[in-house]
């Protein structure tokens, strides 16, 4: 943020700012400045602005060529964005290691929609601790309990759309599946051995009498009966010469047939794209969101929540401009030629609101 203050704050680049904004500005902000502001930024208004990011962007139609049957593709995760080694603040997660020493750190759960490469932030819940007396670890806040406050939120903010939850291992249980259905939203969940073992095992003993497929390594259960819940079970085995087979089973709630099972695995393994090109991107290629830009928790939400506005208006350009096409995806050149054009060049800025993207690039 410093550094960004140092290379903006001058003549050329507030000219530009000005013309974007339709608006006089006489200098920047200073990033102490702005933190200020966070420090006191309702989150709640925040929220406001994220949802009618969606809802503009749905509105226009752009993604519905990637819907399945009516109903957009929701990726859920959690991910961790600081680490302490001395308690931050009230709402800190705490965690104990093998060698007796605490860590304290805070997460959040990010909701994505998925559309191609693109990946949309539709919610975000923070994973924090409302009792700062918090001394059994156990009765801590954690992404179940988080999603579980989501859940209410995205029905409320987006009732009449339809969802297919996508989550890893960890929601693979019964109460989040009754927590989908209740909602009127199909799911599809990664299953791993550890996790539902009864079900693994006689998902195996099952496939092994019948493929339920015609595709080679393709593998599917239809209706099976989980206490009192019905859903499907998939599996793909990605044969890879001279290394270990990958395997990739999932629970749906989505009908399951020869005519899409191929299409159903691949939708779920789409989930990776929520860690790649939404948090890996976000921390480590072109927002540095595990940088503390603000002690004050309130602020950090805040930056938190730009960060997704932002990374949403870049992708638009990376994804759907023309203007890109010579660098060939090459996110962080393509953040250079940005930076330079800002600080350095006169811009002839002529902005219409009506106005036309075309993603063209995208491949489900």
């Amino acid at each position: 943020m410093n550094s960004l203050t140092n290379k903006l704050n001058n003549e050329l680049t507030i000219e530009t700012l000005a013309k974007i904004t339709n608006s006089k500005i006489d200098d920047l902000p200073h990033y102490d400045t702005i933190n200020d502001v966070f420090d006191d930024l309702n989150i709640e208004e925040l929220r406001k602005i994220q949802k009618y990011i969606v809802y503009t962007l749905i509105r226009s139609k752009m993604f519905d060529k990637f819907r399945y049957h009516g109903k957009f593709q929701l990726l859920i995760d959690g991910t961790g964005l600081v680490f302490f080694k001395q308690k931050h603040c009230d709402h800190c997660l705490v965690r104990k290691h093998s060698d007796g020493h605490f860590s304290y750190e805070h997460q959040v759960l990010e909701a994505k929609l998925i559309f191609g490469s693109f990946v949309l932030s539709i919610d975000s819940e923070f994973i924090e601790n409302p009792n700062p007396n918090v001394v059994n670890l156990k009765k801590q806040d954690c992404e179940m309990k988080a999603f579980k406050r989501m859940a209410v939120r995205l029905k409320k903010n987006f009732p009449k759309l339809s969802f297919i939850i996508t989550g890893d291992a960890l929601y693979a249980s019964g109460p989040f599946i009754k927590l989908c259905l209740n909602n009127n939203w199909d799911y599809m969940f990664r299953l791993k051995s550890d996790k539902l073992k009864t079900v693994n095992q006689d998902f195996d003993g099952l496939i092994s009498i019948n493929s339920g497929s015609n595709h080679k390594g393709y593998f599917v259960v239809n209706d099976y009966q989980y206490n009192q819940y019905k859903f499907n079970i998939i599996r793909f085995v990605e044969h890879i010469k001279c290394k270990k087979d990958k395997i990739f089973t999932f629970t749906t709630s989505l009908s399951v047939t020869n005519n899409n099972v191929k299409t159903l695995i691949m939708m779920g393994r789409q989930r990776w794209k929520i860690e790649n090109n939404g948090f890996n991107n976000q921390k480590n290629i072109l927002f540095n969101i595990s940088h503390m830009c603000s002690l004050n928790y309130n602020a950090m939400k805040a930056h938190y929540f730009f960060t997704q506005f932002a990374h949403t208006i870049r992708q638009l350009l990376d994804l759907g401009s023309t203007l890109v096409k010579p660098f060939q995806g090459k996110i962080k050149e393509i953040s250079f030629a940005i930076l330079n054009e800002l600080i350095s060049s006169h811009i002839n800025v002529s902005l219409n609101r009506n106005f036309q993207l075309r993603f063209d690039t995208f491949i489900i």
